[in-house]
């Protein structure tokens, strides 16, 4: 346990790392400040936005879908870490989905590798400035998927670990 011995809530178990909620959180509420970044630069435009409801109610009204595609059909989300992010949003949506193990996933640790994977996707992949303006469905189709994160961080830290999912920090 990196806790010290004594402040560890059950001394012979596992202690969870005391600050890999605190990212999981950080990462949601970042997620929530750039969809409404997004709303507020015209990227995006979402249904009366509020900033104290939860994110469930924001609707996107435009674009309606936004598209992960091009018009031939691939994939326009090709950065690694765009990849390694989906790829960690598919592994917690099928913990979740998937009741038969879900009592044995370890929330924390997947959900922090959640995190982990969208800050390296937040920190590498661009969605405003040169990209917005010569690539506006790419910085759609990352607006998407900073979404689904968002949703499935939201979930997860409300459901499964019972904790708030702040909006801002």
């Amino acid at each position: 346990c990196p806790m010290p011995h004594a402040q560890c809530p059950m001394p012979n178990a596992p202690c969870p790392m005391p600050n890999s909620l605190f990212a999981v959180q950080y990462a949601h509420a970042r997620c929530c400040s750039l969809v409404l970044l997004a709303h507020r630069e015209g990227l995006i435009k979402l249904r009366e936005p509020v900033l104290n409801t939860s994110p469930a109610f924001w609707s996107v009204i435009a674009p309606n879908p936004i598209s992960w595609l091009n018009c031939d059909g691939t994939l326009r989300l090709n950065h690694p870490d765009e990849r390694r992010l989906i790829g960690e949003l598919v592994q917690v949506v099928d913990n979740i989905k998937c009741p038969d193990i879900s009592d044995s996933v370890k929330w924390e640790k997947i959900t922090l590798n959640l995190s982990q994977a969208f800050e390296k996707f937040w920190s590498n992949c661009r969605i405003w400035g040169e990209v917005k303006i010569t690539s506006p469905e790419v910085a759609q189709a990352r607006l998407g998927l900073l979404m689904a994160t968002q949703s499935v961080l939201r979930y997860v830290l409300e459901e499964n670990l019972g904790v708030f999912a702040p909006l801002e920090l």
